[in-house]
């Protein structure tokens, strides 16, 4: 998985009477593909995830890092609706959960962040653009998450669901060998503390994202050490913690 996705397969052709120029008429329409997959650990299974059905060993592979569940991942396999993850589990009690934005969720935060990655501000608006999104554009109704590294945009993912775009862009980098502590996440859903977990366990030093955060969200992200740029748009953006990553900021206010 890079900048290219396979569109094609998260897409549905529907009909709809649909008003355009004033004009009412049936016509062809597409929607995004949701499907219902279950995943495993090491043989057992731990919930169910609703997603997009593309880049499912990516999904499987970041679900089980970014929510604390394993060490390591040493394989994945994807067969139908099963997701079949095999790593060394941390020595805690699976209590996988349904969480606040309806998506499986662990909520726990099993380290911090200790990279000195830095970036230059242009580089927040490089990040934001590579998160246009063609199921997005096509059907309205999709998130995207992007991983850049060395300023290069390394992994891509569109999902019916944030949390999910934001697993398989780091399931990428795990299956790839990635070093994630110098990669810039990217994403167009809001920031909660679900979403900053996620990062922080996946040792992604800053997150940059189109959309709001929460106060639990900036709590969280001040806490681990993450750099969290929010409200992102074409000529302004928000740092909500741990601006020292971000270059080229001293002497900007007035």
């Amino acid at each position: 998985m890079t900048d290219r996705e396979d569109i094609e397969s998260m897409l549905s052709p529907t009909e709809g009477v649909c008003m355009a120029g004033g004009l009412i008429m049936s016509r062809p329409e597409e929607v995004c593909m949701e499907r219902v997959f279950r995943l495993f650990l090491n043989d057992e299974a731990i919930g169910n995830l609703v997603a997009s059905p593309a880049q499912l060993r990516e999904l499987g592979a970041g679900f089980v890092i970014s929510e604390g569940l394993v060490g390591s991942v040493d394989s994945v396999e994807a067969s139908g609706d099963r997701v079949m993850v095999y790593g060394s589990v941390m020595d805690r009690p699976l209590e996988v959960t349904t969480g606040s934005s309806g998506g499986l969720s662990v909520g726990r935060v099993l380290k911090k962040i200790t990279s000195r990655l830095t970036i230059d501000r242009g580089d927040i608006f490089t990040v934001i653009g590579g998160i246009v999104s063609e199921l997005w554009e096509r059907t309205g109704g999709a998130h995207c998450s992007v991983l850049f590294s060395g300023g290069a945009m390394v992994a891509k993912s569109s999902d019916v669901g944030r949390h999910n775009t934001v697993d398989k862009v780091i399931g990428h980098g795990i299956l790839s060998g990635i070093d994630l502590s110098r990669c810039v996440l990217g994403c167009t859903g809001r920031q909660p503390a679900g979403m900053i977990s996620k990062a922080v366990n996946a040792g992604i030093p800053i997150i940059v994202s189109k959309a709001a955060t929460t106060d639990e969200g900036v709590r969280l992200a001040r806490e681990t050490g993450l750099t969290l740029v929010c409200r992102v748009k074409e000529d302004r953006f928000c740092i909500y913690s741990h601006p020292e990553r971000i270059m080229g900021l001293k002497g900007t206010d007035s």
